[in-house]
């Protein structure tokens, strides 16, 4: 059964910021690239600091990996009849469940462009993450799952 779910505001500014922080990762590293040096922080430990350096051209990978991300989740997002979701589906909630899952997913979509574009731009300015990114890292993966579900699990108890 082909589940057409409506697009909410939450769904919708998500969204539109996630496409910008993409741009904005491809506009950085293209407007700053003749002005990079030859060697880049390419890995950071998990205190922050970059502990291993490489051409610049390895910064086109950030990107590339983003992009792949970005759409396998918009991929995803269309297809909600092959999620497997979190509480008791009935006909009355049923909108109400995948609505919830589209919203994390589409939550979880804007965390992933926002990390990235934070590594990107630390990247290509030679910067360190710094020592709170693993932290929030895990806090902007994880959150919007454990909300989510848990919204899910407890809705209408």
């Amino acid at each position: 059964m082909k589940i057409k779910l409506p697009v909410t505001l939450y769904q919708r500014i998500l969204s539109i910021l996630s496409f910008l922080l993409l741009i904005g990762q491809l506009l950085c590293l293209i407007l700053r690239w003749n002005s990079l040096p030859d060697e880049i922080p390419t890995h950071f430990g998990l205190n922050g600091q970059a502990d291993a350096y490489g051409p610049k051209g390895s910064l086109v990978i950030l990107p590339v990996i983003t992009i792949l991300i970005y759409l396998l989740m918009i991929f995803v997002e269309k297809f909600p009849e092959l999620w497997n979701v979190p509480g008791h589906v009935t006909p009355r909630n049923i909108g109400w469940i995948y609505g919830n899952t589209k919203s994390m997913l589409v939550t979880l979509r804007f965390a992933v462009t926002i990390i990235f574009f934070y590594i990107n731009y630390c990247s290509v300015f030679c910067r360190d993450l710094g020592a709170w990114f693993t932290p929030v890292f895990l806090l902007l993966t994880a959150g919007p799952m454990v909300f989510f579900i848990w919204r899910a699990v407890h809705f209408n108890k």
